[in-house]
């Protein structure tokens, strides 16, 4: 059984060191099973990551890194393997993008059950889906199965269900005298944008200033407004950065937040709610990760189930500037947790060494007395070796790269970007990170550490000469259907 958390940093749970947030499940299974320490994801991205761990190929294999992106070669899936073997395979995943009409559904043709929501704005809470597993559990656990358990929680929004919503708040999070949320800059996507011709209306002078300045369309002068990136290449961008940043604070100060998404944060005036709402979410889902295996038990099958948990990413919850969005490769976005349960068969353990989400299947498989399939990279996270490979993660549409050994980690930037003012980074800038010293990213010391640099950058050129030069094994695809990209755009992935 395997379980993905979607959007759980490591941090937030008390086997990690959190001190605050209540896990106490998942610490049960950690006591009682081997929890990896440094778990690292190959993408921040939903559909990306969990075709690394599904397939144990980085992302520049699989071809998809992004949400919308689809599949285009054929590639051995962690289930496929277990039903040629015999096994009885199903889904059971929360939000509908990552079901069967999603960019994974061409990959996992071959499961019995592939069941997910109807609809893009109403996902499964972690309940629901407990409740699909288990009937589904009673006419095919005489059998051996595999299943995959996905639960949305706890992806913004972070509306966590009683009594969670109250557990680490108590306060009114819409008094006047708090202030806090006044400093927190949301990205663009964030908001329904479908008022930004109407506000820009309200600075007509100032747009065709822009315009004639800048000798382009009124889209393109909106899209640079929402997204100023590479502006050298219009002229002097020091100067027409501001201008750009002052139009888009006023823009997205008048217009709503995108429904489903962030309404829950309309009036919202104290930033201890957001944070701890995400808190009783995980402490939501914990909740029923131990009810998933109270189940095994009932039904008597735990002692012949092995129980992953795992994440496909963090959340970034202020960190880089960046609130209630995972976008980068910095360590609350990929440091992830990985819990292997199955007592009698893996010993209690803690394994410090970092290790990455395309080890999971291998280390199933082999649990199971299977072989890998061929092409997967991965290696048994139990095959006695105290390290591995270096750790890489790619960021979505190829923008970063990132190579991570031991405290060091390199990040080097292939596209220009813009998040917000904090978090934006031109083609070719490399970061250096010293974890042991500066766990938090705060100090580039590419300066000086130079030596380190190069061997890691070294390392990054094999990594990526080995697949392609660009690190991209496929083409980009064609454009998204448009029901797949209106279910991104409910989940405030795309425009």
């Amino acid at each position: 059984m395997l379980v993905t958390i979607d959007t759980l940093r490591a941090d937030h749970l008390g086997c990690y060191g959190n001190p605050t947030v209540r896990t106490p499940e998942l610490d049960r299974l950690a006591a009682e099973g081997a929890l990896f320490e440094r778990c690292y994801a190959q993408a921040h991205l939903t559909i990306p990551s969990h075709l690394t761990i599904l397939t144990s190929l980085p992302p520049a294999e699989h071809g998809v890194l992004d949400n919308g992106w689809t599949l285009h070669r054929h590639v051995d899936v962690l289930p496929d393997v277990f039903a040629r073997a015999g096994y009885r395979t199903a889904a059971f995943v929360g939000a509908k993008h990552v079901g069967p009409e999603g960019s994974l559904g061409p990959a996992l043709t071959g499961l019995e059950v592939y069941r997910a929501p109807r609809r893009a704005s109403v996902p499964f809470r972690a309940e629901e889906t407990n409740r699909n597993v288990f009937r589904w559990l009673r006419g095919a656990c005489r059998d051996p199965f595999f299943v995959w358990v996905h639960y949305w929680d706890p992806h913004m929004p972070y509306t966590p269900p009683r009594p969670f919503d109250r557990t680490y708040y108590q306060d009114d999070p819409y008094d006047p005298r708090q202030t806090s949320m006044s400093s927190v800059t949301l990205n663009w996507f964030f908001y329904e944008t479908s008022g930004v011709r109407r506000r820009l209306g309200e600075r007509a002078s100032e747009m065709r200033d822009l315009k004639r300045q800048l000798g382009l369309s009124s889209r393109t002068v909106r899209a640079l407004i929402l997204d100023p990136v590479d502006l050298a290449r219009y002229g002097d961008g020091e100067t027409l950065g501001p201008r750009l940043r002052k139009l888009r604070g006023f823009v997205l100060r008048g217009l709503p937040f995108k429904r489903h998404l962030t309404d829950w944060l309309t009036g919202v005036r104290d930033l201890r709610y957001p944070l701890a709402e995400y808190a009783g979410e995980v402490s939501y889902v914990d909740r029923e990760v131990g009810r998933l295996r109270d189940g095994l038990r009932d039904l008597g099958l735990a002692d012949r189930t092995v129980l992953v948990v795992t994440a496909d990413h963090g959340e970034s919850l202020g960190e880089h500037g960046i609130y209630f969005d995972h976008f980068g490769l910095h360590e609350p976005n990929l440091h992830v947790p990985l819990v292997v349960w199955a007592p009698g068969r893996v010993p209690p353990h803690r394994y410090p060494e970092p290790v990455r989400s395309l080890d999971i299947a291998p280390t199933v498989l082999r649990l199971a007395g299977l072989a890998p399939a061929p092409a997967m990279e991965g290696r048994d996270l139990f095959d006695g070796e105290t390290s591995g490979p270096p750790v890489v993660a790619e960021a979505a549409r190829g923008l970063q790269i990132m190579m991570l050994s031991d405290q060091w980690k390199l990040i080097r930037s292939l596209q220009s970007f813009y998040y917000n003012d904090a978090f934006s980074r031109q083609t070719g800038t490399t970061e250096l990170y010293d974890l042991g010293a500066d766990p938090g990213e705060a100090d580039n010391v590419i300066g000086s550490h130079a030596e380190v640099a190069a061997a890691l950058g070294g390392g990054l050129d094999a990594w990526v000469a080995a697949r392609r030069q660009d690190g991209v094994a496929v083409a980009r695809p064609a454009p998204i259907p448009r029901e797949r990209l209106e279910q991104l755009r409910a989940l405030g992935y795309v425009e």
